[in-house]
């Protein structure tokens, strides 16, 4: 690559370009799509060629000239549609998403760079692109791929105009390096490092010239670029504002009447603050959406369907954190969904369904979480297919009765699949394992549900932050426990004919004619209890990993929301522990991971 950030320290301003070209590309794929259906729209020409002409303009003046080459010659394409001297075909489209493409490697490049990563040593070839433009808009490839890329003097503000005006330079010091820069003596040097290199001016000078440069001329907005860094440590101490306010509600808990509504007063304050907060991490999951729209096209043009995707609710919002790992588990449903569950189209017509199938991805509030739906049209999980599968590969023994959920999520298993023979789509086993985990990780769960012939839908349940989350205390002997929400079903108080001891199997309760396993707490802790008897104390029916099971407690002490600490590098593998919270009589209670409970208890 070109593409060089070497005479000055002006990463903060590549910073800048990369987040908003990303933006930008988001924007001009959603676009482009959009334009597939429409291309005789010249709204939707003219909202592809500003970002691009945007990217073109700030990868000019940074001196990325990859981008540059690349963002211009799509905007000139563009720019003669836009004249209509050119009609949308089919080809341009494949054109425009190829340079997408190109534009996103390209960008992740420099992206490497500013983080002193080392990028890929693939060349990242554009000028099969670029002939490809030029033979469509008449010019030779070598006209194309020499061209240099000059920003309009409407764009921006010279560096020259800018230190002029600051007093940095004065005007004979400006001639005289524009003189060297035009006699070639500056050797392709940029006016900055020319001025540098003869001392008459600082890099910081320069830095702060090009950071003027690249804010002029755009508009002001009410917006302010805070470093996730920064969020992250405000949210830390809003916690711990949390956790002292809980401390001293409980100590002061028993004072007269102006203290409680003072104390009550603070409590609100506190809430209002802790709430504010966590909204500045939420972003709309529009964007992640937008990113499946491409996935489908591309995917059922390989598998040779044609599949249509309806989205709702990209409005709501997600921790940012969450946002960014949730994006592999939808893109490996959604190719699942695609390449197994939608039929082949003469199949789907001899069916009497639209030869055009359908997946929907949906998002909603539901309980204080939020669901990610995405739903098929297509033939649904086979149980038997599932079970035959799974016996060949020794999952299950032959013969082991299995409940439906049970069955459908023998899927997730890694290693797994039903596909006849291996694609670059999918078939190897490792998608759907993948989406298990790194939805388990974010704290949430996956359920599936199906119907034979009419399809299949995956349910993704997720915490709105990974920083908070609603948690049961439970006690057991003199030790508190925080057990997940999310991972409680109920909540019951035996009889003593239902719990049953099993050889082998351990100590079963049934629960509604299901017999689960019990897990007593004291025994995996080495806490002594207050109640050993099932039918005296409490149990928690909980579910994890695909698995469920009964977590015996002597009792409830309440809900509430729980802010996460982490237990630190030296207790960060411990088994059935995902972290810790500081509990309002100032204790430290450990959060308990069901799957792992579950695996330590009944492996």
């Amino acid at each position: 690559m070109e593409d060089s950030m070497n005479f000055i320290d002006d990463v903060e301003i590549v910073k800048e370009f990369l987040t908003e070209s990303n933006d930008h590309m988001d924007e001009i794929e959603s676009r482009i799509l959009e334009l597939e259906n429409n291309p005789e729209d010249m709204d939707l020409i003219n909202n592809i060629f500003r970002p691009i002409h945007s990217m073109k303009g700030s990868a000019g003046f940074l001196g990325l000239q990859d981008i540059g080459k690349v963002s211009h010659e799509l905007e000139t394409l563009l720019d003669e549609a836009r004249k209509s001297k050119i009609i949308i075909t089919p080809e341009i489209i494949e054109i425009l998403y190829e340079g997408v493409d190109i534009l996103k490697k390209l960008r992740e490049s420099v992206a490497l760079k500013v983080d002193n990563k080392n990028a890929s040593e693939d060349v990242i070839d554009y000028h099969t692109l670029l002939s490809k433009i030029g033979s469509i808009l008449g010019k030779s490839p070598n006209a194309v791929q020499q061209k240099d890329i000059q920003i309009e003097p409407s764009q921006k503000k010279h560096l020259g105009e800018i230190l002029l005006e600051t007093g940095d330079i004065n005007k004979d010091q400006l001639e005289m390096a524009l003189q060297e820069q035009e006699q070639g003596q500056g050797q392709g040097q940029r006016l900055g490092e020319i001025l540098v290199e003869k001392g008459i001016i600082t890099p910081e000078k320069i830095t702060s010239a090009l950071k003027t440069q690249s804010v002029a001329g755009k508009p002001s907005c009410e917006t302010v670029k805070v470093d996730t860094q920064k969020l992250d440590n405000l949210v830390n101490l809003v916690g711990e504002l949390v956790i002292a306010n809980a401390l001293i509600s409980a100590a002061l808990g028993n004072s007269n009447n102006d203290t409680n509504k003072n104390l009550s007063h603070l409590n609100k304050i506190v809430k209002d603050i802790q709430d504010q907060v966590m909204c500045m991490r939420m972003v709309p999951l529009k964007a992640t959406f937008q990113k499946m729209v491409r996935l489908v096209r591309d995917v059922s043009a390989k598998v040779g369907k044609k599949v249509r995707l309806e989205i709702s609710g990209e409005g709501t919002e997600l921790d940012k954190t969450v946002i960014e790992e949730i994006g592999d588990p939808l893109v490996h449903i959604i190719r699942n969904s695609i390449d197994h569950g939608i039929e082949a189209q003469n199949e789907r017509i001899s069916l009497g369904k639209p030869a055009e199938g359908l997946v929907q991805l949906n998002a909603f509030h539901r309980g204080g979480n939020i669901v990610i739906e995405i739903e098929d049209d297509g033939k649904g999980l086979c149980k038997e297919k599932l079970l035959k599968k799974a016996i060949e590969k020794g999952l299950i023994e032959d013969g082991a009765i299995l409940y439906d959920q049970q069955i459908y999520n023998l899927i997730f298993a890694a290693g797994f699949s039903t596909a006849e023979k291996v694609t670059d789509v999918s078939g190897r086993g490792v998608g759907m394992d993948v989406v298990k985990k790194n939805v388990e990780r974010l704290r949430g769960k996956v359920e599936i549900s199906t119907t034979k012939g009419k399809g299949t839908k995956f349910s993704i349940k997720l915490p709105l932050t990974l920083a908070i989350i609603d948690g049961m205390i439970v006690q057991v002997g003199t030790e508190k426990y925080i057990i997940p929400m999310l991972s409680i079903e109920k909540s019951i108080r035996p009889k003593k004919e239902d719990v049953s001891t099993v050889q082998q199997r351990g100590e079963l309760i049934n629960v509604r004619g299901s017999l689960l396993p019990v897990v007593r707490l004291h025994n995996l802790y080495n806490v002594q209890p207050k109640k050993t008897n099932p039918w005296e104390a409490l149990i928690l029916i909980v579910e994890g990993e695909g698995r469920r099971c009964g977590i015996l407690v002597d009792d409830l002490l309440g809900q509430q929301q729980i802010v996460i600490k982490s237990l630190g590098e030296q207790f960060q593998n411990s088994r059935g522990i995902s972290g810790s919270a500081i509990l309002g009589d100032g204790h430290v209670g450990l959060i308990l991971d069901v799957g792992g409970i579950m695996s330590m208890a009944l492996n």
